[in-house]
């Protein structure tokens, strides 16, 4: 018995020797420290920039001096255009009443002031340094209901802005000490010499306009229609304007002798300034009458060479045209009438006057819509679009997938932007106007551009087409778009007579349509789903619904145009009893209408159509262009295609024998009862009781507690110690066979690599599905002249079965040194060093679950780093990532492994021993599309949707940053002012005009003197004729009355206001006896805003996350449960 149990226990340590020994040699050469430490260094999470249009716009502002453009959010984002790359962003803090409603920039100044929608003005600073921000530098609030500021107007010597309310007085903020002033145009003075009829109620103020040429006269426009001159200087009503209709908008004409009114029911009344009263200059016009129309909320009324432009917005006929939104211009009596027609509804708009003459007419109209923004050249005959060179509307039509593509040579790079401006034939050839600020290493005009790598994004959309974006800055320039459309015969389709009668419709109103917003397809099935460029041989493959693959050469269309070659490869053409039940496929176009599209599309040229059946959505796609091969998967399965001779090559169907539904896309339940499915739960729920009530103190129980650990005690077992060290893993339960769409084909990869042995590469085809099978093809390329006459051949030569049949999120090849296979014409190009083939090459297989390393050619298990099993999220996306630049040698070169899970995390790991570097929230959870959509850059960044129109910016390795580097030159940047025991030093001429104004209106009402006791002993006259509680707050507060402001800590406090808690108008006598007995009472509607002098920068930029190496769990052939140095168990389990 002896002798036995010698010999089991040895034939036992021979066999813990021999898995020892196969551990060691599975992990190899470990990464020194100082390798890891570099890796480190060179990962710097940080969120740069936003491209795309602002989401729900809701305020527009220019400044003429400093050529600047300014666009604020329904979210409280505030954004600041110049030239392209000058950008500025603030945000207000996020509340219900963050929304801005106006901006008013300080023309010349680079500062700018917010209204938002809690009746609260911002006042924003550009700094004035090399890499300005924008910053909040002080706030104010007005309050009570009567204060609520429904217009303004800045002064033309930016000294104060004039904000008219809902109560009909207008106030003066103060734009130096951003207080407000005690000159107050109030309401019961203005209309004093008004009819009867107008002096009750006359509303709240709609308009205010300075008089050209003579800004001490203030044109005011109430809401019931009255319109009153105003001269500040003597501080009384100088003519009175009365209209039947209630006013929306008015304009001065630049002479200013005369204006133009715009009014509710679409008309426009043009007055003499020098004649008041109820007759008007000319008689009211109501453009697209007699019926009724629609209000026109805004006019600008300009000279343009002598003739008379206007501009307004609305006035259509509710009858006819009501859900129509307009903009229209009318230059001179007969000459030129245009309505700029909308598909989205119109916010503002604004003139863009010429710099040196501005009585040559408009330079340019700027519109903003709620979807999009429109430059219109009105110094162009014909009145047409300026392109564009950032604030492209991204969701003209719905982005469906985005690609990030590099390197991308220089030649291609120009090509597309040569491209792009023959399809812009309709387009004006005048520059951008707005042209402010400096940004770093910026290219002086008239300089060639140099030649370099440059980075593309492709984005796909709803509509067929895929558009080219430079992603080189921070400004994301349209180059280029393709569309996919013309190619095919959709179910709009009409008949060329029938389109062209189409055409012919009324001349009244002259419509026309601008913009590029389209929201509608005319077929869903023409929707892009992936998308795939070789920038080498300029090889577009576009993938959509249908399940059709286009193959375009970026290249002019020859002439005549060339026949696509179109070829239908049957996937599941060995399943007899498989019935499709979706929607049709495509058919290419063979109509006259179709053909004229497809020859007015310049720059592309499609050589072949691929049609897969059935005709699912194309889920994965690849493109080796050096092979000539295509790979492209669905639900279904998948199919090779040969692209140089056009044929087919092979198909492969994924589907379970079993399932043979044929429902498309839509997930269907395979449970077979739900009795069944009953009891598997009640399984699964007394499995994970058992679990939990488990001895946590027994040795090495994996559900022992980790929130109570024990010390190990000397003599004691060993086991508990190593047990409590191993890390909290959730239970993760393996996913059944049939589960729904485990067929699907979720990433392919084609790769030259060890298949059969390491003597030398061959090439090869990876496969990953939703059911955690990676299928291995063995590809057989014909070399050299025979490429064009043998056919190319394609054999499954092995698989791996992932144990939790997790879904393949991707699949990456890494050479001898660890660094990912180069793409297809890269090392041809000189751009990086050849693959090393001396060590052997791994494939990390990228499941939802884990990251794995397999060792080629053999497929031994290298090592794994688990990610639901410890942190319950799961991976919906990854790449490789070159962190050094590309002229560091290839073997300094570092990569890392990054991801994004469910939960809005980004992850890196180290390449090939998947270590983890970094784990850093980035997206909210609640954004599936954001996570869904991320694209990964080869280079370093990230980019995501934030909205439907914006795309967010990501750098993740400190060699590629997209950073705001830009300032202003310039500006005329006066010094704050201090405010002394509640008053401001203001306008002193405005203090003593109100001070006059006091005096003869007491002289001519014969007013009664009241003494009024305050902290300055002050004597206070006013007229009880005229009083009111509105009156008698303002008057009594020394520096703005009923409102809240923050001012530098280096400002002293104002003094407390005075007011009046009386509610009606028959109190007027109480109200007095309190001026009286409350002058040194606290204002009960004055409140203090707790904004910090110092404002920092509101900017929300990138966070910069601590790395964490957390050590992944190597994994050879066999398990080893724990170790006698209290170590962390490695967990090794065969997938295989």
């Amino acid at each position: 018995m002896a002798d036995s149990d010698k010999k089991v226990q040895t034939i036992q340590d021979i066999s813990r020797v021999a898995r020892m020994l196969k551990f060691i040699r599975g992990r190899g050469q470990q990464p020194t420290t100082e390798r890891q430490r570099l890796q480190r260094e060179l990962l710097n999470f940080k969120k740069t920039v936003q491209h795309g249009f602002p989401s729900k716009p809701t305020a527009l502002a220019y400044d003429p001096i400093l050529s600047l453009l300014a666009i604020g959010t329904a979210s409280g984002a505030i954004k600041i255009f110049g030239k392209p790359g000058v950008e500025f962003y603030g945000q207000n803090e996020v509340s219900d009443g963050c929304g801005i409603n106006k901006i008013i920039f300080l023309n010349g100044e680079g500062r700018l002031i917010t209204i938002l929608n809690d009746n609260s003005l911002v006042l924003w600073e550009i700094e004035e340094t090399k890499c300005a921000k924008l910053v909040k530098v002080r706030a104010l609030a007005l309050e009570g209901k009567l204060k609520r500021i429904s217009a303004s107007r800045l002064e033309s010597g930016n000294q104060h802005l004039l904000l008219g309310t809902e109560g009909g007085n207008v106030y003066l903020l103060n734009t130096r000490s951003f207080q407000m002033e005690e000159n107050i145009i109030y309401q019961d003075v203005v209309i004093q010499n008004v009819p009867e009829d107008y002096k009750i109620r006359p509303g709240a103020v709609e308009a205010l306009e300075e008089m050209p040429n003579n800004p001490k006269k203030l044109l005011i426009g109430y809401n019931r229609g009255l319109m009153v001159l105003w001269d500040r200087e003597a501080q009384r009503t100088e003519q009175t304007y009365i209209s039947t209709q209630e006013l929306q908008s008015f304009s001065w004409h630049p002479s200013g002798s005369k204006f133009k009114s715009a009014h509710n029911d679409g008309s426009l009344v043009t007055w003499d300034a020098s004649v008041g009263g109820r007759t008007p200059l000319e008689e009211p016009t109501t453009i697209y009458g007699p019926f009724p129309c629609k209000p026109i909320t805004k006019i600008q009324w300009h000279d343009s060479k002598s003739e008379e432009l206007v501009i307004f917005g609305g006035g259509m006929p509710r009858a006819s045209h009501s859900d129509r939104y307009t903009v229209t211009a009318m230059k001179g009596t007969d000459e030129k009438h245009v309505v700029f027609d909308f598909t989205s509804h119109v916010v503002d708009f604004l003139t863009i006057m010429p710099e040196k003459n501005a009585a040559a007419g408009g330079q340019a109209l700027v519109v903003l819509a709620e979807e999009e923004i429109v430059v219109i050249d009105l110094s162009d005959p014909e009145w047409r679009m300026i392109p564009l060179p950032y604030l492209v509307s991204l969701h003209a039509s719905a982005v469906t997938c985005l690609q990030m593509v590099s390197p991308v040579p220089h030649a291609l790079w120009s090509y597309l932007k040569k491209a792009g401006r023959q399809s812009e034939a309709t387009y004006s050839n005048s520059a951008f106007p707005i042209t402010g600020g400096h940004y770093a290493n910026e290219q002086p005009e008239g300089e060639e551009e140099k030649e370099s790598i440059h980075e593309l994004l492709l984005t796909g959309h709803e509509d067929g087409s895929v558009r080219f974006w430079d992603a080189d800055g921070v400004a994301l320039a349209p180059l280029f778009k393709f569309s996919s459309e013309p190619y095919f015969t959709t179910g709009d389709d009409f008949d060329d007579d029938i389109a062209d009668d189409a055409g012919d419709e009324e001349d009244w109103p002259p419509f026309r349509k601008v913009g590029c917003f389209d929201p509608y397809s005319d077929d869903p099935r023409l929707a892009v789903k992936k998308v795939a460029l070789c920038p080498f041989t300029s090889t577009l493959i576009v993938a959509g619904t249908a399940g059709h693959i286009l193959i375009v050469k970026l290249k002019n269309q020859d002439e005549p145009p060339k026949k696509i070659i179109g070829t239908v490869m049957n996937i599941v053409r060995d399943r007899d009893g498989f019935v499709w039940k979706g929607h049709d496929q495509l058919k290419l176009a063979e109509s006259k209408g179709k053909m004229k599209k497809q020859a007015a599309q310049k720059g592309a040229t499609v050589e072949a159509l691929v049609q897969l059946h059935p005709p699912a959505s194309i889920t994965a796609i690849t493109l080796h262009s050096t092979w000539g091969v295509l790979a492209a998967g669905t639900a279904h399965g998948l199919a090779v295609y040969d692209i140089v001779r056009h044929v087919s090559i092979q198909t492969k169907c994924t589907l379970n024998p079993n399932d043979l539904s044929g429902a498309g896309d839509t997930p269907i339940s395979r449970r077979k009862s739900f009795k069944k499915s009953l009891r598997e739960s009640f399984r699964r729920l007394r499995k994970g009781r058992s679990q939990r009530n488990a001895n946590p103190n027994k040795a090495g129980s994996p559900a022992a507690s980790p929130s109570k650990p024990e010390t190990s005690q000397p003599g004691g077992a060993a086991g508990t110690s190593v047990a409590l060290s191993r890390p909290v893993e959730r239970q993760v339960e393996a996913r059944p066979v049939e589960d729904a769409l485990g067929s699907m084909v979720r990433c392919l990869a084609l790769e030259d690599t060890f298949l059969v042995n390491q003597q030398g590469t061959s090439p090869t085809l990876w496969a990953g599905t939703n059911s955690g099978n990676v299928l291995i093809f063995a590809v057989t390329v014909p070399k050299g002249n025979k490429r064009k006459d043998e056919d190319v051949s394609c054999q499954l030569g092995k698989e791996i079965q992932l144990k939790h049949r997790a879904p393949v999120v991707n699949i990456i090849v890494l050479d001898g040194i660890g660094s990912p296979l180069p793409i297809p014409g890269e090392v041809n190009a000189g751009l990086v060093p050849a693959p090393d083939i001396v060590g052997p090459h791994r494939v990390v297989i990228c499941s939802e679950e884990q990251f794995k390393t397999f060792t080629l050619p053999t497929l031994k298990p290298f090592c794994k780093s688990k990610l639901t099993a410890t942190e319950g999220s799961m991976l919906r996306r990854a790449a490789a990532i070159r962190l050094t630049p590309s002229n560091v040698r290839a073997e300094e070169a570092q990569y890392a492994l990054f991801g994004i899970t469910n939960m809005g995390e980004i992850l890196s790991l180290t390449l090939p021993d998947l270590r983890r570097l970094l784990a850093v929230p980035c997206i909210k959870r609640e954004d599936i599309n954001g996570i869904s959509t991320l694209g990964f850059s080869r280079s370093g960044e990230a980019i995501f949707p934030v909205s439907s129109s914006e795309l967010q910016r990501v750098s993740m390795a400190t060699q590629k940053v997209t950073e705001l580097k830009c300032h202003l030159t310039n500006m005329t940047r006066c010094k704050p002012e201090a405010t002394t025991n509640g008053t401001t030093n203001g306008d002193a001429a405005s203090e003593s005009g109100a001070s006059e104004a006091g005096s003869k209106k007491d002289e001519a009402t014969g007013s009664a003197s009241l003494n009024v006791s305050s902290g300055t002993e002050e004597q206070l006259e006013v007229s009880m004729g005229e009083l009111t509680l509105d009156s008698v707050k303002d008057h009594l507060a020394p520096s703005s009355p009923g409102v809240t402001t923050s001012t530098p800590k280096s400002s002293p406090n104002a003094n407390n206001s005075t007011a009046i808690n009386s509610s009606t108008p028959n109190e007027k006598k109480e109200a007095a006896a309190a001026l009286k007995n409350g002058g040194n009472s606290q204002s009960t509607e004055q409140k203090v805003l707790d904004t910090p002098p110092d404002v920092v920068d509101q900017e929300n930029d990138a966070e910069t996350a601590t790395a964490a190496a957390a050590a992944p769990t190597p994994e050879p052939h066999s398990e080893i449960n724990g170790s006698a140095d209290g170590k962390a168990p490695l967990a090794i389990s065969e997938d295989l």
